[in-house]
């Protein structure tokens, strides 16, 4: 195939990977490339059909072209001796464009010129057949575009050597773009599903596919749309195509979910009730936010019964929630785990669903009875199978087994019957016994058939409670089906179909072609186990790589608003505003994740709400430049935004410096305590400002500090108080000090014996003292926050850019 610019005569086919045919053949499991192609014309002056001859295997495929204003659609119609075809290839089309690689929207760029594949219906999966071989051209790794001279930037740090490392999100196999050793490739395939065969499916390497029935088994229909466009008109063509060929095409306020700002709305994740569904929306619009989400509404996976404690009316006390919260302006969503089946299921237990997915089969090769505890089987191999759980079902009755015999006869050990409240029974000799395919989530998966009815469980409750927002989690476990991407683009299309436009909805790390035109974006990121600035931080970063290269509305993921505990403290408004600088910088949403229980209990709530409510208006009124904007990215920056009336807001740079310890370790007794710490300040002269921490040692949670006092610039600053173990003594730059609990709530507030001393530019020593009290003594760290100038923010600068 050639890829030409017809605006500059540029040609963009590979001249390195021998050329490029519309269409591969898989036939009685060999690939094959056409031997000939005969081009009828319709007459229509758009319309001509196809017919590709593979000579070798005695094959004919038909393909009909359409040409359109924007694009060309190409459809697989009519397939010779069609039992015989395995799958059907789109290409690779291999080019010599490099640049910008989208592998999962399938477009190509280098900046000026762009060339896409999009996959127009579910059968048609964007990427190349698992069991296949990778083609020699192909990359073995996606990196990360280097900077010039391999300098760090917004993108990533390069390696000593310049070079990047891997920025793959997924695998070649599910990928409609890929690097290619000169260049890109587009690809998608379509599989005959009327036949059953084995394959690696998910993490196992070789099993049984079973197969399905329906137009989508059927590789005829499979289509495409090929095009090519000035890089800048990339989106509108991709509009057009959805438009033109029918595809999903979700709007949010009438705008189309890809340009809308709708997608980038951030949103607060609690687990509101019934009973405090109210509540959950005055925090949500403290926030100045327009989504409130439950990250755990369900009480089972498979069923989707909603938790009787938190919904005790169930899908019409959800309702009434919904209803509740729209009256006061914010909408509601719920978190699933897609296909993830809960033990505690109906699907699962008292009874088993004859359509749980099998991970194999065999048979029984003797009679058992009720208290057998080995099982004599046919074939070991299905329960071989490196799964989490050992569980076999038989009949209507679940098994779990310790170990599988080292030799014939084959045998299941230790089994104990009637697992997970099934019933124990006889079974007779060749009755059929199949290991069903878990998860270390301590979850079973169904089959295909049985997960169309997840799907609309899931999108009925959707449309009838009037939820406006989901996250696909754990899209991979569809995988489990053996339907590849098929699998996945079914379960979601599904719930779209049902739902319609304006919700708004993303998944987990499985982006199939095909459903980048429901999805509306990708949250990534994750809070848990780590201080807020440092959780997950190079995946957030390299996320926002991949949605500029897939042109998918920018997201930061999920940030903890955190209660003290023995790991970490609670969050603090510095931490909010960081977060807050990086959406700012990134133009991106996020989430901010806090049970009501927190909420409550943070004596700071308010304010850190309101600050995200400042922060978020700025971001959507898009009142950063874009200098300021590469500013806010950097990972090591602190920002504070204050609001400056009608015109704007004013942004300050921050210097935090490293916490400043105090240890009482050796001290004589009745010896006060004291330290001396170099502090450079960046800015000009300003008044000392700092927050001050108690940390008990050894557990001692008694002990406390006495009359802590600074130094510098020739100025004491004594606090005549006492400071417990676990409480803040904050100081804003003035003569007062706020005694804080580890939760932030204020205590009591002090006046110091002078105004706070002067931290000059530059280095300068800092002196600390106080009586420790207890045995044994806490420790005392110090983190002293600096102010740069500050510099307009909000219309008058976006008009000056």
């Amino acid at each position: 195939m050639s890829w030409q610019d017809t605006a500059d005569g540029q040609e963009y086919a590979s001249a390195s990977a021998g050329g490029s045919p519309l269409i591969r053949a898989v036939v009685d499991g060999r690939l094959c490339l056409p031997s000939s192609v005969i081009c009828r014309d319709e007459g229509d002056g758009k319309t001509s059909m196809l017919t590709f001859a593979f000579a070798d295997v005695d094959i004919q495929i038909t393909v009909k072209l359409t040409c359109k204003e924007k694009y060309a659609n190409f459809e697989v119609t009519h397939i010779d001796d069609v039992d015989r075809v395995d799958t059907v290839i789109w290409g690779p089309y291999v080019t010599a464009m490099s640049g910008s690689i989208g592998e999962s929207v399938g477009v190509v760029h280098n900046g000026n010129f762009a060339i896409g594949l999009q996959a127009l219906n579910v059968k048609t999966v964007g990427g190349w057949p698992i069991e296949l071989e990778r083609p020699e051209y192909v990359q073995p790794s996606y990196s990360a575009p280097r900077g010039a001279e391999g300098e760090e930037s917004e993108s990533g740090r390069s390696a000593p050597d310049g070079t990047q490392p891997s920025d793959s999100k997924f695998e070649y196999e599910v990928c409609a773009a890929w690097p290619a050793t000169e260049g890109s490739l587009l690809q998608a395939f379509a599989r005959n599903r009327t036949k059953a065969g084995r394959s690696a499916v998910w993490n196992l390497p070789d099993i049984t596919v079973e197969p399905i029935g329906g137009e989508d088994a059927c590789i005829a229909g499979t289509r495409i749309a090929l095009f090519g466009c000035p890089a800048d008109q990339v989106l509108d063509t991709i509009e057009a195509i959805e438009l033109g060929e029918g595809l999903p095409h979700p709007t949010f306020d009438g705008v189309w979910g890809k340009r809308s700002p709708v997608a980038t709305c951030s949103y607060l994740i609690t687990d509101f009730s019934e009973s405090t569904i109210l509540e959950a929306v005055h925090y949500t619009k403290l926030a100045g936010l327009r989504y409130v989400y439950h990250p755990d509404p369900f009480a089972d996976w498979g069923h989707f019964t909603l938790k009787p404690g938190s919904f005790p009316n169930g899908d019409e006390g959800l309702k009434a929630c919904v209803e509740a919260a729209e009256a006061e302006g914010v909408h509601v969503g719920l978190h699933t785990l897609s296909n993830f089946t809960t033990l505690n299921d109906a699907y699962v237990t008292p009874v088993p669903d004859k359509r749980l997915q099998l991970a194999g089969t065999a048979r029984l090769t003797s009679a058992v009875d009720t208290a057998a505890d080995q099982l004599e089987v046919d074939d070991p191999v299905p329960f071989r199978a490196q799964l989490f759980r050992h569980s076999a079902r038989i009949g209507d009755e679940l098994i779990e087994y310790e170990a599988v015999s080292d030799s014939a006869p084959w045998k299941l050990l230790g089994v104990k019957r009637g697992a997970n409240g099934t019933v124990a029974s006889a079974h007779d000799a060749g009755t059929a016994i199949g290991r069903v395919w878990d998860h270390p989530y301590d979850v079973f998966f169904p089959n295909i058939e049985l997960q169309d009815a997840y799907s609309e469980r899931i999108s009925r409750l959707y449309a009838s409670a009037g939820l406006k927002q989901i996250s696909f989690d754990g899209l991979e476990g569809l995988y489990a089906t053996g339907q590849d991407g098929y699998g996945v683009n079914r379960f979601v299309k599904l719930c779209y179909d049902h739902w319609g436009d304006e919700v708004i909805n993303d998944a987990s790390i499985v982006v199939p072609n095909y459903l980048w035109h429901i999805f509306t974006r990708f949250n990534w990121g994750e809070p848990w186990g780590a201080a807020t600035r440092e959780g997950q931080l190079e995946w957030r970063l390299s996320n926002q790589r991949y949605f500029a290269r897939n042109f998918i509305p920018p997201m930061l993921g999920w940030f903890l608003i955190r209660s003290a505990s023995e790991r970490f403290e609670a969050t603090t408004l510095d931490e909010i505003e960081w977060v807050l600088s990086k959406a700012a910088g990134f133009g991106a949403g996020f989430a901010l994740v806090a049970d009501m229980a927190v909420l409550r209990r943070n004596g700071n709530i308010a304010a850190l709400l309101e600050k995200v409510s400042e922060w978020e208006a700025a971001r959507r009124a898009g009142a950063f430049t874009p200098e300021q904007r590469e500013r806010l990215r950097k990972p090591k920056g602190d920002w504070h935004l204050e609001a400056a009336g009608d015109d704007g807001w004013l942004l300050y740079p921050l210097a935090r410096s490293k916490p400043l310890i105090c240890s009482p370790a050796e001290l004589q007794p009745g010896q006060p305590g004291g330290s001396d710490w170099a502090l450079y300040n960046p800015y000009a002269a300003q008044p000392l400002a700092f927050t001050l921490r108690v940390v008990p040692t050894y557990g001692n949670e008694e002990a406390s500090v006495k009359r802590p006092t600074v130094y510098t610039d020739g100025v004491y600053m004594t606090f005549d108080t006492e400071v417990m173990a676990n409480q803040y003594l904050v100081c804003d730059g003035d003569r007062y000090g706020k005694i804080y609990d580890s939760n932030w709530n204020l205590l009591r507030t002090v006046q110091a014996s002078a105004e706070a001393p002067t931290v000059r530019h530059g280095g300068q020593t800092l002196s600390f003292s106080c009586k420790f009290v207890g045995e044994p003594k806490p420790e005392v760290r110090v983190t002293v926050m600096m102010r740069g100038e500050p510099e307009r923010v909000g219309v008058p600068a976006v008009r000056s850019n």
